[in-house]
């Protein structure tokens, strides 16, 4: 979204408000089930700091995270947004600016287009994420993808409602679905690039919390949690032996936490 800088300044803050406070993803159900699969390490990290943590977008091992399309088919959208900005710079009032000449014009559209160019690998670094796993059921595939030790981890089971409540219902936080798209074919919508994944991904099931902070230049935010809100269980890796499971449960006592420790649903006697 272009606004241009010799606009009036009321008219300029009313348009970027309205665009920038459109949803660009959708929020699940209050009773939605979420799963966060981690290493112990990092759930002991989550008690004893009462924070969740949210990394940087660029800590992401996933390349195509924030990406708008393919470097192949960039041309196709540096087209189509230099014809809007050439558009939009002609059709300025001549009350608000002096007309420009084409020249003026295709160098203030080039200027643009590298602005928002830059300001797409800006967002890497101030767009701070929470990823979880939208599902009914625990998931075999999500212990190994998310944790480094399968026999030492846990996941913690939550609701969307139950993660908004324990944020504090901070206003700046947003949480919604990804949703999964053809990159290949398609392009993503400026400001809807950290809720859209390739398709590849959509086994992820992503529900994220999304935090955009310009000034911080830290890799990551400790975002204070009330942990009796978040957290509806813990569940101990099917691959834990039973030491781990009291180790989870004497953690949680020594932090001041009575959590309700169950173990993985993986683990049952069947007959064949």
């Amino acid at each position: 979204m272009y606004v241009c800088k010799k606009c009036s300044p009321d008219l300029a803050e009313t348009v970027r408000r309205e665009y920038f406070m459109a949803r660009w993803y959708k929020v699940p159900e209050a009773e939605s089930i979420l799963w966060r699969y981690m290493d112990f390490t990092k759930f002991v990290s989550l008690l004893s700091t009462k924070t969740l943590y949210f990394p940087s977008a660029v800590c992401f091992d996933d390349i195509w995270e924030g990406a708008k399309g393919l470097r192949k088919n960039k041309w196709l959208w540096d087209e189509f947004f230099l014809d809007s900005f050439r558009n939009s710079l002609r059709t300025i009032p001549t009350n608000i600016r002096p007309p420009l000449s084409d020249e003026e014009i295709e160098s203030e559209a080039i200027r643009m287009l590298r602005e928002l160019e830059e300001g797409g690998e800006l967002d890497r670094k101030r767009t701070f994420i929470s990823c979880w796993h939208e599902n009914e059921f625990e998931s075999e595939a999500m212990w190994k993808l998310y944790s480094s030790s399968v026999n030492n981890a846990i996941a913690i089971r939550t609701t969307y409602e139950g993660l908004y409540q324990a944020l504090g219902r901070d206003p700046e936080i947003e949480i919604g679905r990804v949703e999964y798209v053809d990159l290949h074919s398609d392009f993503v919508d400026l400001n809807a690039a950290f809720w859209r994944k390739q398709k590849s991904f959509e086994h992820e099931r992503e529900v994220r919390a999304l935090l955009m902070k310009p000034e911080h230049i830290e890799l990551g935010l400790a975002i204070p949690c009330n942990i009796e809100k978040l957290i509806e269980r813990v569940i101990v890796s099917p691959l834990a032996p039973k030491w781990f499971f009291e180790l989870v449960d004497d953690v949680s006592t020594t932090y001041g936490f009575k959590l309700t420790i169950e173990k993985s649903s993986l683990i049952q006697d069947v007959f064949f």
